[in-house]
């Protein structure tokens, strides 16, 4: 078969890949490419360059972490929303209904309006010695997420966030102060800055890796589990996954594992 020779653009786009799931340890999937590369054109454009002419500086050690930070973020999804899961959120309540002090571990967060829910739906019903942790790869989405400032939305009462403006509301400081956030890149091997969650949630951060790596993510998180936790996944994020060690739990719109309790 003959090769295909890049041309234009396509070459530093090729380029950009590699550069990019080199430096963050990530796998970005064929199907994100395009946006990707659009995404990539644009933030070159808005600095006064080719996408060619930013692979040169970030070859040549000339961009800054704020660039970096800037490529990375567009390298990742950050599709997030305010009770985007409702199904999650009832299943998150209902298990920590029989837990003393639930400890939930929100992998992938983006700029953190998950873990808010799911703060806001615990104190609704009526516990308050939750701790949430939540994780991203993005630093510009941890950000956000720990500033707690966002446009109002109709589901988030002033028990938890207080109005700032016609539009805007931010978390109190107390319920901001139960959640804790973290820069995290999941396929390091540091450790995520907290113990034995007894719920841990991750909604379509696993769609940019690829199969092998995806099973290597879960095995991860299910290992952080306390006994008898909960893994609870987007539908199509453990299709093939074997799960070894944990018990499935049928439910119509999520993925549920469970760690045996005698693990």
């Amino acid at each position: 078969m003959d090769s295909v020779e890049l041309t234009g653009d396509e070459h530093p786009f090729t380029s950009w890949l590699s550069i990019i799931e080199s430096r963050f340890s990530i796998q970005i999937d064929a199907l994100l490419h395009a946006a990707l590369h659009s995404a990539l054109q644009n933030y070159a454009t808005t600095l006064g360059c080719s996408l060619a002419d930013l692979e040169i500086k970030a070859k040549e050690s000339r961009l800054q972490p704020d660039h970096w930070s800037m490529i990375l973020h567009l390298a990742t999804n950050h599709e997030t929303r305010f009770y985007r899961s409702p199904a999650a959120l009832r299943l998150i309540v209902d298990i920590a209904k029989n837990l003393k002090s639930p400890r939930i571990l929100s992998v992938g967060c983006s700029t953190g309006e998950e873990p808010y829910s799911i703060a806001v739906e615990l104190l609704n019903s009526g516990s308050c010695s939750f701790r949430i942790h939540a994780t991203d790869i993005s630093p510009l989405c941890i950000e956000t997420a720990k500033a707690g400032l966002y446009p109002k939305h109709k589901a988030v009462t002033q028990i938890a966030a207080a109005s700032v403006d016609p539009h805007h509301m931010r978390f109190h400081a107390w319920v901001r102060e139960m959640i804790t956030f973290e820069q995290h890149n999941i396929l390091l091997d540091r450790p995520i800055e907290f113990a034995r969650p007894n719920i841990v949630l991750t909604q379509n951060m696993l769609i940019y890796y690829r199969p092998e790596t995806r099973f290597g993510i879960l095995d991860r998180l299910a290992n952080l589990l306390e006994q008898g936790g909960y893994l609870i996944t987007g539908p199509a994020e453990t299709l093939s996954w074997p799960g070894r060690g944990l018990i499935r739990h049928l439910h119509p719109n999520l993925t549920v594992f469970q760690r045996s309790a005698d693990v």
